[in-house]
Formats: C-alpha cells, sequence, structure tokens
C-alpha cells in the first residue's frame, strides 16, 4: 500500500469551522490598511474575552484556550478564528456581550466587566484609531454581532466601575523613569503584582530613583475598582520615607499610654467580665 507524503497528508485535512469572528467595521475599512499592531491588539483583546483569562491571576492565556487566526477577508476587515475550546468561548463571549449591554449592578457582572477592562481598552483603542466599531460574532449566529465596542465604550465603563481619590500607599521602589513616560514600581505588601504608577513630576521621579529597593509612603491619586477596591492605577504626587522605630521602643509608647495601668489590675480577665 503506498504511503502518503507529508505534502498529501496536508492537503487531505480539511480546514476547520471558524468559532467566531472578529469585524472591524466602518467607512473605507481595509484589512490590507490596517497596520499589524492594530490588528494583534484586537484579536488578543478578543482571545482574553473568550478564554476567560483574569489578568491578575493569569499573565498568558493558556495553550489549551488559545484562539487561532483561521482567515482574513474583506467587508471591511473580518478575521475569522477557531477556537480550542470553542463551547468555553462562544459562552464567555456571550456573557461579555449580555453584560457590556446592559451594565447591570449584579456582582457576577461586575466580576466580568472588571476582569475584561484591559480588553476593552484595548479594543475602544482600536476603534479610535481604526475609526470603527470593533464586533464579533458567533459563527453560524446569523450575521449579528455578540458584542460592539466603540472607541468610548471604555470611558463608558470606567465612569461606571471606578472611584478616584487620595491616599497613600507604603511600597518599596523597584524601579523609576521612563524614556517617554514617567513612570514608578512599587512592590507594595499583599499584592502578587507590581504596582505601576504615575509621577506627576521629572524632579519626582529623580527623587524616586534615589531610594531604589527602599520603602517609601507615596501619596497620590488612587483609581479603585469600587467592587473589589483594588488599585487599578496610582499616580504619585510626592513621597515620604516612613521612620521605623524599635519594638521595645513601641511597646513603651504604648505602655505611656495608659496600658501599664494593667499592671495593677490582679485578674484581667476577671475584670473584664465584671464590666460586661
Amino acid at each position: 500500500m503506498p504511503k502518503r507524503s507529508p505534502q498529501n497528508t496536508q492537503r487531505s485535512r480539511k480546514k476547520p469551522l471558524a468559532t467566531f469572528e472578529v469585524r472591524l467595521v466602518g467607512p473605507n475599512v481595509l484589512p490590507e490598511e490596517i497596520p499589524l499592531h492594530v490588528v494583534s491588539d484586537a484579536l488578543s483583546a478578543v482571545q482574553d474575552i473568550a478564554s476567560g483569562r483574569d489578568p491578575v491571576e493569569e499573565q498568558h492565556v493558556s495553550p489549551e484556550k488559545a484562539i487561532n487566526l483561521l482567515d482574513v477577508c474583506r467587508g471591511s476587515a473580518t478575521y475569522r478564528c477557531v477556537a480550542r475550546m470553542p463551547q468555553e468561548a462562544v459562552t464567555n463571549l456571550t456573557r461579555f456581550g449580555s453584560v457590556l449591554s446592559s451594565l447591570d449592578d449584579s456582582p457576577e457582572a461586575g466580576d466580568t466587566l472588571v476582569t475584561a477592562l484591559g480588553p476593552i481598552e484595548k479594543l475602544s483603542t482600536v476603534a479610535r484609531l481604526v475609526g470603527c466599531q470593533v464586533q464579533v460574532a458567533i459563527t453560524g449566529q446569523h450575521r449579528t454581532p455578540v458584542f460592539s465596542v466603540r472607541e468610548d465604550d471604555y470611558q463608558r465603563v470606567s465612569d461606571r466601575l471606578f472611584v478616584t481619590g487620595e491616599t497613600t500607599i507604603v511600597g518599596t521602589v523597584q524601579r523609576a523613569g521612563g524614556a517617554t513616560e514617567m513612570k514608578c514600581l512599587l512592590r507594595v505588601p499583599g499584592r502578587r503584582r507590581l504596582l505601576y504608577c504615575g509621577v506627576n513630576s521629572q524632579q519626582l521621579v529623580r527623587r524616586l530613583g534615589q531610594h531604589l529597593y527602599e520603602e517609601i509612603a507615596a501619596m497620590g491619586t488612587a483609581k479603585w475598582i469600587h467592587r473589589t477596591w483594588r488599585i487599578h492605577a496610582f499616580t504619585i504626587n510626592d513621597f515620604t520615607q516612613p521612620r521605623l522605630g524599635s519594638v521595645p521602643e513601641a511597646i513603651q509608647e504604648l505602655r505611656s499610654a495608659g496600658l501599664s495601668a494593667w499592671d495593677e489590675v490582679g485578674d484581667p480577665e476577671k475584670y473584664i467580665r465584671e464590666l460586661r
């Protein structure tokens, strides 16, 4: 029996069906005129939504949930994609579309939007750069998209989710500077990842650079996600270095504040029960 050559085997493989398609819909939008990095941003954002990736918990989409580009078509610019876990991808995309269109106040809806903040920001930027809407449609469900993202959608969602105010954050300076944008990286206790901070002046960046790997108390403007009170963005306006005293000094200060009076109580537990 003759063996199939690798070339013949390749030809005999059927082209898989697309799971969904990403469309950049707008006047005079052609795929060959869109910069590759813009297409990459759009497709990676949709992949994050389809995979359900939480950017805080997972740095990358796991290989088994990856999305592959299958085809590129005209008709604005249409990118047909195939998911390795198609049912999960369709479920995640559909749920996201429902939440984005309604913006209801349920905890589940809030969690979905918080997870997808990064992708929404990317897709809104793509929509602004290309002058289009970014639509995602499931294969076989007519031509109706499960969601559309316009250039102002990130602002609309962030206005709903974010709370802004002044606060102080204690952390260790890991890096300070930036060629195009003034930034500082802080390692904050209780936070898994470094906090990327904006810095409001070049002079302040230079001061921060003199305290690398030292603990500071940074005062500035924070943007919190109000459902979780997780800091989404922080801009440093000033900082100090916290003065840390010794443990014996702290104990002595507590005693001076009145705690030494307990030394005169024979049975503190009994005394507290009587007070109750």
